[in-house]
């Protein structure tokens, strides 16, 4: 197995985004690359610094992110489950920004997996610019962002802001219905 190690673009080719979606290594299939990953770390944080050590008054370029979750209301009931359609909201709001041309991204979003099957992550799909004009572009693309996610939405389903389900493993709490465990949770109450 190699190791996928990053080389970062020129900054003109820079986009906000999500770098690799792949399995990542338990901690036993990492110990034995662990010395050529701090090698290389140390070497490419080297070269990063020697590239950039004299750059003055450069241009900041910054983003922002922000995770939803996928809930489901059953108004008769009065329960909240988490909905476990990130993945295909995620499909279809990347589906929609491809083919939207925002002034060349500006205004545009990208849409990322996150964590668990209920969430997903909004973020603007290139850096803000460090000027002023900057500053009004973050709410709007904020407000762009929940606009087009809510389109998305079907019946019954909310997106919150918020990272943590406070229901998560008691009682009936997904849609569809799955069984607890897996790889990465390992848990005995989250699917």
């Amino acid at each position: 197995q190699g190791l996928l190690l990053w080389t970062p673009p020129p900054v003109a080719a820079c986009v906000m985004g999500l770098l690799k979606v792949g399995k990542p290594l338990s901690w036993k299939e990492t110990l034995p690359h662990c010395q050529y990953i701090r090698e290389h770390g140390v070497q490419q944080f080297l070269s990063t610094w020697r590239r950039v050590k004299d750059i003055e008054n450069d241009r900041l370029f910054y983003g922002d992110e922000i995770e939803y979750a996928l809930l489901l209301l059953d108004d008769e009931k009065r329960h909240v489950r988490v909905h476990l359609r990130g993945g295909q909201v995620m499909d279809e709001l990347n589906a929609k920004e491809s083919n939207t041309d925002d002034l060349n991204g500006y205004g545009g979003c990208t849409w990322h997996q996150e964590y668990g099957s209920w969430m997903l992550e909004g973020t603007p799909a290139v850096p803000y610019g460090g000027y002023t004009k900057s500053l009004v572009q973050v709410e709007k693309n904020m407000r762009i962002r929940r606009a087009r996610l809510l389109a998305t939405l079907r019946p019954g389903e909310i997106a919150p802001t918020v990272v943590a389900f406070p229901l998560l493993g008691v009682g009936d709490f997904v849609r569809p219905a799955s069984q607890p465990g897996g790889p990465a949770s390992r848990s005995d109450t989250v699917p």
